[in-house]
């Protein structure tokens, strides 16, 4: 209980500076002061009153506090010190424009969280999970695949460890490298998932140290395809985390544990980490030196970090607004192309861009220069602005509340592979809710693809083979 309510206390420390001390405008601060009491009021629930674990309301908590209070504040602060009305993203400066992007996501907020509350107080079927007899001899099946996936694509994997992540092989579609990232490499993922479930619960078994050996290969083949020289940090997290929490879930297995984990990993080790690698010494430098780091965070400091692009989300939906009163809503269009983003534009040859590309392109033909970088974030309280105004921030709201319930269904259930797609989801969350909504919905369905589509359908097909 003291650390709950310790936690709350930090909560409030760390916005009265931002209320007291920023040069944000009267108004617009009484409305990032009015989201704020909402989220407060939603962390209270989550901490004093949820009795499941529900990691994904711990992400919606701290995207919202970190990416639509804290960088925005301090954004409108840097715009009246600087006196440059230039925002990060080249957007000039309107306050009209920030305030109604502080309603729409007030409202947005409220809407979740009454919606939220409707759908987990519902009941949900629940459903007798039983584990397949023959879990060993399937473990083994999908070791041996991910063992030929490796060999087979050794030359792929070779290559992206010597350049960038994501440069094409000569003859390589992006459709074909994207199949190939995120769900062939993601193979080993739910072999080493029923690994650790399997070896957790048959300990006594004959099988337990063959099992053992090969969930520990299965992740080290993880390690070995999935890491920072051949994926980008978005997808990794989720990764990572995920295999964590399989491994040690008392670290992360409350409320309360996960939500201070989330917390200071993106408000405070994230930004710090983030203003080492950008600070243009090399790591040898800063352990010879290490008051080069001193100087770093003295001078440019952590908070300095939430004023660049990397927190873009509040603003570009700021951009969004303006976009839309000059032209209009897409009425879909733009959803539609991210509903149906696996239909190559061979086929769908006007299939719309992304949402955040669509947004970078308008910043750059309007505010930008021609070779501005467009490939921005948009986030998904902008994406049902986007296409439905008011109407589709309401219904966001709502279907977001509802996937998020289901989320918590299954992790808090039996089947193993829904636990780890659950709690995959709720550090995806971060990625998906500041958007764009193309690419986070895109790869959170490969993802489930990959964890539970793939292994149902294998069981299925040799269940029928049995028969």
């Amino acid at each position: 209980m003291k650390g709950r309510v310790l936690f709350s206390i930090l909560f409030l420390i760390i916005y009265i500076p931002l209320l007291l001390f920023t040069q944000v405008p009267f108004f617009l601060k009484m409305l990032f002061t009015l989201n704020f009491l909402v989220l407060f009021i939603i962390n209270t629930f989550y901490l004093f009153k949820d009795k499941r674990f529900a990691p994904i309301l711990a992400a919606f908590i701290v995207f919202n506090f970190l990416f639509f209070i804290i960088a925005p504040m301090l954004q409108i602060h840097q715009i009246y010190v600087s006196g440059d009305l230039n925002l990060v993203n080249k957007l000039i400066y309107e306050e009209y424009l920030l305030i109604k992007t502080s309603v729409f996501v007030l409202i947005f907020n409220i809407v979740f969280f009454i919606a939220y509350r409707y759908f987990n107080a519902m009941k949900s079927k629940i459903k007798i999970y039983k584990e397949n007899m023959n879990l060993p001899f399937h473990i083994l099946v999908f070791f041996i695949i991910s063992i030929l996936i490796l060999v087979i694509n050794m030359d792929f994997i070779l290559n992206e460890y010597l350049s960038n992540n994501y440069q094409m092989l000569e003859g390589t579609t992006k459709s074909a490298l994207l199949i190939k990232e995120k769900i062939l490499f993601m193979i080993p993922f739910p072999a080493f998932i029923l690994g650790m479930h399997y070896i957790k619960r048959n300990k006594k078994t004959k099988n337990f140290y063959i099992m053992l050996i090969i969930t520990f290969l299965l992740l080290v083949l993880i390690l070995v395809i999935k890491n920072p020289l051949t994926e980008k940090r978005n997808a990794l997290g989720p990764i990572y985390i995920t295999i964590i929490f399989l491994i040690i879930p008392k670290l992360l297995n409350t409320n309360f544990k996960f939500l201070v984990f989330l917390f200071f990993s993106m408000v405070i080790i994230f930004p710090t980490i983030s203003l080492i690698t950008h600070s243009g010494y090399s790591l040898e430098k800063l352990i010879n030196k290490p008051e080069l780091l001193l100087y770093q965070l003295k001078n440019h400091g952590v908070a300095n970090t939430f004023t660049t692009l990397n927190y873009d989300a509040f603003i570009n939906f700021s951009a969004t607004i303006e976009h839309v009163e000059g032209d209009s809503f897409s009425y879909g269009e733009q959803l539609s192309g991210a509903v149906f983003f696996f239909v190559p534009r061979k086929i769908w040859t006007n299939k719309p861009i992304s949402s955040g590309e669509f947004i970078g392109n308008y910043l750059r033909d309007n505010y930008g220069e021609p070779n501005s970088f467009t490939n921005l974030s948009n986030p998904l309280v902008s994406e049902g602005y986007l296409n439905f105004g008011l109407l589709g921030v309401i219904l966001f709201a709502i279907l977001l509340a509802f996937f998020m319930t289901r989320m918590v269904n299954w992790v808090n259930g039996e089947d193993p592979l829904k636990v780890a797609a659950g709690f995959y989801a709720s550090i995806h969350m971060i990625f998906f809710l500041r958007g764009d909504f193309t690419n986070g919905f895109a790869f959170l369905f490969a993802s489930f693809i990959v964890i539970l589509f793939i292994p149902k359908i294998y069981f299925l097909f040799f269940k029928k083979k049995i028969k």
